[in-house]
């Protein structure tokens, strides 16, 4: 599955870093998948005032208005790239749909 959401970029480093994750990270798991979305949200509305999750290849570090992914392996030598959240919260959002109408 190549991920895609409403307003994604080709060729840009942040959309691109984005998809990286939501495949090495997130998978196929509706549950994990949800579990990052809500605290995206949490950090959107003020619930709160950020999260962070080192998970498999990334490190996922979530602002109210910009979020950064970095490798979670600092050999990789991959640059940290910010990304506006709402961008994240879209790509979040078409990647949960996309796993539930796998699973149904």
């Amino acid at each position: 599955m190549v991920p895609d959401w409403p307003g994604r970029r080709a060729d840009d480093p942040g959309h691109d870093r984005i998809a990286a994750m939501l495949v090495l990270d997130i998978g196929n798991a509706p549950q994990w998948a949800g579990r990052v979305a809500r605290e995206i949200e949490d950090v959107v509305t003020g619930t709160s005032s950020g999260w962070e999750m080192v998970m498999n290849a990334h490190i996922l570090t979530v602002g109210k208005d910009k979020s950064g992914i970095s490798s979670a392996d600092d050999t990789m030598g991959d640059d940290p790239v910010e990304v506006a959240t709402a961008d994240l919260m879209a790509a979040m959002a078409a990647w949960i749909e996309r796993i539930e109408q796998g699973a149904s």
